[in-house]
Formats: structure tokens, sequence, C-alpha cells
């Protein structure tokens, strides 16, 4: 069976080109093919890296987009459970009100351990980690 042939890639270059060409192919002592070789390669990979850059770069500009937009609802979200805090202060009777308050906090703070615990469980279960 005769020996495997790799596709062969030709070009041309100017005169004085190919006189430097030469010239770094006898500095490095390696052929044509090596020095073109490892020329072709490199350019490739520095081409894959600028498309993967501007797809990280897109990506982190939707990243960042989402960000702004998660921190604008929890603002808004913060503004109106205030509101509603506020106004239930002010229509509660002053006599229970800082017990009935003391008591919806304890409450809250528990409900959102039992969730938050919940929701970690669901996290471990999905990316394999205890």
């Amino acid at each position: 069976m005769p020996p495997r042939r790799t596709p062969t890639i030709a070009t041309k270059l100017v005169a004085s080109d190919h006189v430097k060409f030469e010239q770094l192919c006898r500095m490095e002592g390696k052929t044509k093919t090596e020095i073109a070789r490892k020329a072709i390669l490199e350019y490739m990979q520095r081409q894959e890296k600028g498309i993967t850059d501007e797809r990280e770069s897109k990506l982190e500009a939707r990243l960042h987009k989402m960000e702004d937009r998660l921190a604008g609802i929890l603002v808004k979200l913060g503004i109106g459970i205030f509101k509603m805090d506020h106004l239930f202060w002010m229509r509660t009777d002053k006599e229970i009100r800082r017990e009935l308050f003391k008591e919806c906090y304890v409450a809250g703070v528990r409900r959102m351990r039992e969730k938050l615990s919940k929701q970690e469980e669901e996290l471990r279960g999905q990316t394999g980690k205890e």
C-alpha cells in the first residue's frame, strides 16, 4: 500500500518576500514546508480565537444586559415590598404592630430557609455536586 499523502498547498511570493522566506528557513534550520505549515496553523488558530473572542464578547454583553434587568426587577420588588410594609404598619393597631410584624418577619425567614434548602438540593442534584 502506498504511503498516505497529505493535501498540498501551493502559493506564490514576490521575489523579495521569497528571498526573506528562504533566509528565515535557513536561520531557523527548517524546511520551507515546516515554516509554511507552522505559519498557516498559527494563522488559523488566531482566526479561530478571534471568532471565539467575538462570541464571548457577545455573550458577555448579553449577560450584562440580563444583570441590569435583574437588578431593575429587584429594585422594583424592593420598593413594592417597602410600600406594602409601610401601608400595613400604618394601618395596624399601634399596640400590636411591633409583635405582629416580628411574628411575620420570623415566619418569612423560616419559610425562605425552607424554600432555599429545597432549591439548593435541586441544584446539587442537577450539578452532581454534594
